[in-house]
């Protein structure tokens, strides 16, 4: 295997990582120095987790820090020489401080450290004149912000990459103490939707005063004060008081080369009961407004980007076609503005209504070509496309929640959204189709259509305390509706090996479904030993779709094909009685949980056919989680469900919008029966900040519903699903990150394995598709960030596709990327960005090796007073090289896919910061030590 990559690719990943290595290494040449101590208090007891932090004299900012383990010992290694202002912080103890010159005179070993307790008469504005970088307080670490230097135009997500003990990936994905954050809180609230990047990548990072990381236990679990094992990893964003004061937020717009342009405002309005939000932005530069889970809404969730029995596949790559930010290219040339207004308030504690609108439109223009090889049990076929699309979608949604824990007793959880798409495409393409050299068919096809979805959801939760042994009664119920109207006209011109004439067709297509689901259920929990516990439960549930097709040949006559518009109707009731069994101590949880779902399936066709099936499946499920220490755990679970078929996936009529790919659903369908195994070993060391993370995850699947594919002779295809016996898969994740103080870097590797198995049948003819997929990623940052922030990796994805359809044909192809990215902020005036990725996908199995160098830049510089003004000169795309492309093995088949981008541009914006408050976070005031004032 050989890659094709031009000297000036290697020049350019050289210069990253030469640059990245005197960075790096700059710490290992400089004179370093150390200091161990010991903490203990006024009793001579040792305390375990207190911090330890050297701050800059000049503006009491965090320099280097410590944590004492459990015997009270603490040690900062690879301190730098100078002067520094020593601060220890343990809860319920007076801050201590002392001034300490590097290195020390006494072979760098402190007299032991002594804590004085809190006097109880001390007040409390006393105390919080000390501020402390971070301090852990049983179950959350709190970080002081203003002890961390930032850009002046920083979001939360800067401030949270500096942050101990905490890391954020290229994507803004944030990992605390080892774990996946779940939730984003602003001073406790939820803030627009479920995706914790919008409040990260837009609240500023000098409105924050404090952020905290705890694992947030459930709803349930807070009300009865036992613990169900449910825990999401949360940040709270604790706002400053004086941003509760005043409107503050920024605007932003720009122009540059090429007629790109972009423009953003975000202004924010915070007071102890009310939180006020307003977001906008427009451009034309490839970049959305709001982040993957807000995609899924506004599309209906997973289930609505599924659609002719096709399974929903989503694949994150650099030319991911998904109108989502991932801060990536995306293929095509894209217009897009979003909006935003969220309001929530909170008149008495835990008493909140919440209500926040988003909404976006998307322009895009996309041109692709497409090659794909498809293989058959006697031989293969290729097939080559070059197509043009237009499409537009508009997206609102509006949602609503109200949570009252008001008091001890009980909580109620109301929520509810609304939401309306509307889209309109336009496309023409050409698809010509080879068996070896020799012409089997073409065709010209241009294509259009409309669509319009509104959706609503409505769900109710509400929670009792018991009394005696029975501790909790719970009742819930939801419910969703949903209409679709699509509108779809198109003509396609074929011509066939062998045949004199083209064959022409002119249809039209109007799908109207209408879509209702609903659940209710109840649980009580019951006590029956000392941390034992019985919780029977009970759910019903029910859905139902009703399908108006029409199709015909359009004109003033508006013929209607009868045998291809027909109305169906399909519904699903089901009753899932269960009983779990529980036994939660302070460091095991273990759920036994017997379950059976029994069901009832219909669908008719055409008022004239029905066919129902009923079944019973037993569905027990089994979770244990044993914390043998602080930060470290293992977790089990079993778990086994039933997926019934969609009413896309049973609808037994031909889809011919394209001849050479017929699709047709299956009335006969059985439901899918899924058993998921689940198995992690979790690692953190708080003294350390070292984590471990290793999963492993398995699923056989019964009954699973694939396809069944012939090929005629003029290699056109036709495609039904089945239930075939089978489908295995297994997945191996392993995370591992450590600080190596020696060279001052923070390393994180990740080992990605994917296995699956699965059925199709070609012509007839059984086919097992194997695929593995082995990732390992490496990736180095530099610890001290003051100045220089330094990070850079590399990815290596190998992909190895195996089918018994055609031994011949099985292949193995791989991606190697190479990333960098270098930050310098030398005073408070200027901000320089320099980043490069380098992807690299090698030629065997497809037409081509490719390598594809992206290099951006960025420099800022700040006016006016307190910095309120930002000027921004950036490029993207530098070398002019971006192309899309993708390639993936699936079924019976190998396809590589490129796609037109934004390419070459430089753009110019000024940024002006509403707030007229302070510099955010330059410096903070420490108190007084040897009766004078340090810091400011």
């Amino acid at each position: 295997m050989k890659l094709t990559c031009p000297t000036s690719l290697f020049r350019l990943a050289l210069l990253v990582n030469l640059l990245s290595l005197v960075v790096f290494m700059h710490p290992v040449l400089a004179q370093e120095s150390m200091i161990r101590g010991n903490v203990f208090n006024e009793s001579g007891e040792p305390l375990g987790f207190a911090t330890v932090t050297l701050l800059y004299p000049s503006d009491s900012t965090l320099a280097f820090y410590g944590i004492t383990n459990t015997e009270g010992h603490f040690e900062i290694k690879k301190t730098s020489p100078g002067e520094y202002l020593m601060q220890v912080g343990y809860l319920g103890h007076q801050v201590y401080w002392r001034k300490v010159t590097l290195p020390l005179a006494t072979g760098n070993i402190l007299e032991p450290v002594v804590m004085k307790p809190v006097p109880l008469n001390l007040r409390e504005v006393n105390v919080n004149a000390d501020r402390i970088p971070f301090l852990i307080k049983q179950d959350t670490i709190e970080y002081d912000a203003a002890a961390f230097r930032t850009k002046p135009d920083a979001e939360a997500e800067d401030l949270i990459r500096k942050l101990p003990g905490i890391e954020v990936d290229r994507v803004g994905n944030i990992k605390a103490l080892g774990e996946n954050v779940r939730n984003v809180l602003v001073d406790g609230k939820e803030f627009f939707s479920s995706d914790p990047k919008v409040a990260t990548k837009n609240l500023p990072a000098g409105a924050i005063k404090k952020v905290q990381v705890y694992n947030k236990k459930s709803d349930q679990s807070e009300l009865t004060g036992i613990s169900d094992g449910e825990r999401n990893q949360t940040v709270n964003l604790v706002l400053k008081d004086d941003q509760k004061k005043a409107w503050f937020g920024d605007i932003k717009a720009g122009g540059g080369t090429g007629a790109h342009y972009q423009a953003n405002a975000k202004a924010y309005r915070f007071t102890d009961q009310n939180q006020f939000a307003v977001l906008g932005m427009i451009n034309n530069i490839n970049q959305f407004g709001f982040t993957f889970q807000d995609y899924l809404d506004f599309s209906g969730g997973l289930q609505g980007m599924m659609s002719g029995g096709n399974q929903a596949r989503i694949t994150i790559s650099s030319d991911n076609s998904l109108p989502v930010d991932f801060g990536q290219p995306v293929s095509g040339l894209v217009t897009s503005g979003a909006g935003g207004v969220n309001y929530t308030h909170e008149p008495k504690p835990e008493n909140r209504f919440n209500v926040s609108y988003l909404g976006n439109g998307m322009g895009k223009s996309l041109d692709e070509t497409v090659h794909t090889e498809n293989f058959t049990p006697g031989s293969s076929f290729t097939q080559d496309e070059v197509s043009h699309s237009n499409t537009e979608d508009w997206n609102h949604k509006l949602n609503l929640g109200w949570k009252n824990k008001s008091d001890s007793m009980q909580t109620i959880n109301i929520s509810g959204n609304a939401a309306l798409t509307q889209g309109s495409s336009s496309a023409n393409s050409g698809t010509q189709s080879y068996s070896g050299d020799t012409l089997m068919n073409m065709l010209n096809q241009v294509t259009q259509g409309r669509s319009n979805q509104f959706s609503s959801t409505l769900g109710i939760s509400w929670m009792r305390k018991g009394r005696g042994n029975w501790k909790l009664v719970k009742i819930s119920g939801d419910a969703s509706y949903s209409n679709s109207l699509s509108k779809s006209e198109w003509e396609n011109i074929s011509i066939y090996l062998g045949s004199a004439n083209p064959f022409t067709d002119n249809q039209y297509l109007n799908n109207n479904a209408d879509r209702f689901n609903f659940s209710a259920g109840s649980s009580l929990l019951h006590k029956i030993g000392k941390t034992i516990y019985l919780e029977p439960d009970l759910m019903l549930g029910g859905s139902y779709e009703w399908t108006d097709r029409k199709q015909g040949i359009p004109g003033d006559s508006g013929i209607v094909i009868d045998s291809l518009s027909p109305t169906f109707n399909y519904s699903y009731q089901c009753i899932r009685p269960a009983l779990s069994f529980k036994r939660n101590s302070k460091k095991t949880q273990l759920t036994l949980t017997a379950r059976a779902e029994l069901g009832q399936m219909a669908n008719m066709l055409a008022d004239t056919s029905t066919l129902t099936s009923n079944l019973l499946h037993f569905t027990p499920a089994i979770s244990w989680e044993y914390e043998y220490k602080t930060g470290s755990r293992l977790t089990f679970y079993y778990t086994s469900s039933v997926n019934t078929p969609l009413a896309s996936q049973l609808l037994p009529v031909v889809n011919n919008r394209n001849p050479l790919y017929l699709f047709s659903g299956n009335r006969s369908l059985k439901p899918e029966y899924r058993h998921d195994l689940f198995a992690q070993w979790f690692l953190y060391d708080a003294f350390s900040f070292t984590s471990l993370f290793i999963s492993l995850n398995g699923a056989y699947t019964s009954n699973k519903i694939s396809y069944a594919r012939t090929v005629n002779d003029s290699l056109g295809q036709a495609t039904t699903l089945i239930n075939v016996p089978d489908d295995y898969s297994a997945s191996l994740h392993a995370d591992f990150s450590t600080p190596i103080r020696k060279l001052g870097l923070n390393v994180h590797l990740g080992i990605r394995e994917n296995w699956n198995q699965s059925i199709t049948y070609i012509d007839g003819q059984e086919n097992v598709s194997t695929n593995w997929n082995h990732s390992i990623r490496f990736s180095a940052d530099n610890r001290k960030k003051e100045k220089w922030d330094v990070s850079g990796g590399i990815e290596f994805d190998l992909t190895n596709a195996r089918y018994t359809v055609q031994e011949s044909l099985n292949t193995d192809y791989f991606n190697l990327v190479y990333f960098g990215e270098i930050r310098f902020t030398p005073n408070d005036r200027w901000h320089f960005l320099v980043g490069a990725d380098v992807t690299n996908y090698n030629a065997q199995s497809f037409n081509d090796a490719f390598s594809i160098p992206l290099l951006r830049a960025e420099i800022n510089f700040y006016f006016l007073k307190n910095n309120r003004a930002i000027l921004t000169l950036s490029g993207s795309d530098l070398l002019n090289r971006n192309t899309g492309i993708e390639r993936v093995s699936e079924q019976n088949y190998l396809r590589e896919t490129h796609s037109n981008t934004i390419g070459r541009y430089v753009m110019l914006a000024l940024k002006f910061r509403l707030n007229k408050f302070g510099g955010g976070g330059s410096g903070i005031y420490v108190g007084k030590l040897g009766g004078r004032k340090v810091g400011r």
